[in-house]
């Protein structure tokens, strides 16, 4: 591929950050769009290489400025900052500045597994903005990464109170759940830019690995000497303080876990290696991170 130009929205986040890293040690021009070029994040790209603007997925005109050129983009919504409806507006407008623009790739960072109906507000409002790009015309992959690995270490998703506090109660800890690292997200977004022919028009569900919570945390145990600490909050003060859209999202999640079985769950994770071949599994991201984060990307900032 001779053009090896992509934008990324979501740049100092999770998924936008991971693939803009990637992008970088490829050697790809990367155009980062944050709303605070200054901000620390930011400035870190830069210095990796990235080309950082000013861009606001609210702001309809600053998205065609920045659009403007860049045949490839990553498109990421942040619903714990934008809202249900800021999320869909914010999609929508990404993808028709994308159309306006002519890009000849866009990939999705999308939610949930591709079921309609929910119930979960940020997996259904996923589908609209999808549906919305199809309606375009738009060449687009529609990724759909696992619950992060982050979640069980990152200060910025309270893991005492969040995934190893309340999640448990409505999971119970021997329900199988699909994982994957920031990081493998990266890897394959960026393997998914690069083989454009192979991936336009299509979606998959990235996964490297399935875990019950409890095997989770005999796993932190042995590479950290402990178990994690944990908050078990009953679910109706966590519902007080977060909503309840966590709760209705995990509660669906055990629905839909409860109908793939474990050999569903091992075909999405065999599947998802047609973009990441050699993804963590939990143990390994867990050394990683005890290793500080040596070989794997940090997280932080929003969940974007």
């Amino acid at each position: 591929m001779n053009d090896k130009r992509v934008l990324i929205f979501g740049a100092t986040g999770n998924v936008g950050g991971a693939t803009a890293r990637e992008m970088l040690r490829r050697g790809w021009q990367v155009r980062a769009v944050t709303r605070n070029p200054q901000s620390e994040k930011a400035r870190a790209l830069a210095a990796l290489g990235a080309e950082v603007v000013q861009g606001d997925m609210d702001d309809r005109a600053s998205l065609g400025r920045v659009v403007e050129g860049f045949p490839r983009v990553l498109s990421v919504q942040n619903w714990q900052v934008s809202g249900p409806e800021g999320e869909v507006r914010q999609g929508r407008q990404v993808a028709e500045a994308a159309h306006s623009a002519g890009v000849e790739h866009l990939v999705f960072a999308s939610a949930g597994t591709g079921e309609a109906d929910t119930g979960v507000p940020h997996f259904d409002n996923k589908l609209v903005i999808e549906a919305y790009m199809r309606d375009l015309g738009l060449p687009f992959t529609v990724v759909r990464p696992a619950p992060f690995m982050e979640l069980m270490t990152a200060k910025m998703f309270f893991p005492p109170v969040g995934i190893w506090g309340f999640s448990p109660k409505v999971l119970g800890w021997d329900t199988p759940l699909p994982w994957v690292a920031v990081r493998d997200i990266g890897i394959a977004n960026a393997n998914i830019f690069e083989n454009p022919a192979d991936w336009i028009g299509r979606e998959i569900i990235l996964c490297g690995d399935v875990k019950t919570l409890s095997e989770c945390r005999e796993i932190y145990k042995a590479v950290n000497g402990k178990k994690p600490f944990r908050i078990p909050l009953p679910l109706w003060l966590f519902r007080k303080m977060a909503g309840d859209e966590l709760i209705v999202m995990w509660r669906w999640m055990k629905a839909w876990i409860a109908e793939q079985g474990p050999q569903g769950l091992e075909k999405i994770r065999e599947a998802s290696r047609a973009v990441c071949p050699d993804p963590l599994d939990v143990a390994s991201w867990l050394e990683m991170e005890q290793n500080g984060g040596k070989g794997n990307v940090k997280t932080g900032g929003n969940y974007e």
